[in-house]
């Protein structure tokens, strides 16, 4: 089962332009094949969403190589497009619509994605900033009550993640507003933001603690346990 998902419109269109614009290279996995195909994204159209009919986007790839998979993926039932951006992985399925003999972009055409999915994140394992396994999140926004009819909102970095607990760094400049959160407080609505997708998680603080060695000596790290395992996210 893929770890994360986007069906955000704007992301999933973000992706295929930053793909078509750097001409980066994209592989087409095909059902039933070994052979993994070469290929890039040269257009993308995306439909007309303002039309109440609306308008079914589609993607222009370029010729396959080994061009077998040029035959292979006009009777295919379906395929995987996957790429690289930074230093996620992403794919998406995707089925054969007709060819291309739109000059300059030749090569197939097939159907716009539905969902982008961030694969190959295992969260069993705790990943941490600066190490091989750097965790998926970057940033987490948690909003704390400031008054009655007030709420503040903090934007601060994530430190380390796992599928039950996020770690999220806290500077000198907030120590006196991480004194007022006391261990088993409940922590709603913390979100949680990747390239590719943001997430609204709940949680309880498990531990307040200072970190003495490395980049992030003299930091706090707020420790939170989540109510759901960070695994899959529609």
């Amino acid at each position: 089962m893929p770890d994360f998902i986007t069906k955000s419109e704007k992301k999933i269109k973000q992706a295929l332009d930053l793909l078509a614009v750097n001409r980066r290279p994209i592989t087409v996995k095909i059902e039933g094949e070994q052979t993994l195909f070469d290929s890039m994204i040269v257009k993308a159209d995306h439909g007309d969403p303002v039309s109440k009919a609306g308008s079914a986007g589609r993607v222009f790839i370029q010729w396959l190589s080994p061009s077998k998979g040029n035959n292979l993926i006009q009777s295919a039932s379906g395929f995987q497009v996957r790429f690289s951006l930074g230093k996620y992985s992403l794919a998406f399925t995707s089925y054969y619509v007709t060819k291309s003999v739109e000059s300059p972009y030749l090569g197939h055409i097939i159907t716009y994605p539905e969902v982008l999915v961030i694969a190959d994140r295992r969260r069993h394992d705790r990943h941490e900033v600066g190490s091989k396994a750097a965790p998926l999140f970057a940033k987490a926004n948690v909003s704390i009550r400031a008054s009655r009819s007030q709420e503040k909102v903090y934007d601060l970095r994530v430190f380390d993640v796992s599928e039950n607990g996020v770690g999220i760094l806290v500077d000198e400049g907030l120590f006196d507003w991480l004194k007022r959160i006391g261990i088993g407080d409940k922590l709603e609505g913390v979100e949680l933001s990747a390239p590719w997708t943001v997430v609204r998680v709940d949680g309880i603080v498990r531990h307040k603690s200072r970190m003495h060695k490395g980049k992030y000596s003299g930091y706090h790290l707020l420790g939170i346990e989540l109510d759901e395992k960070l695994e899959h996210y529609a």
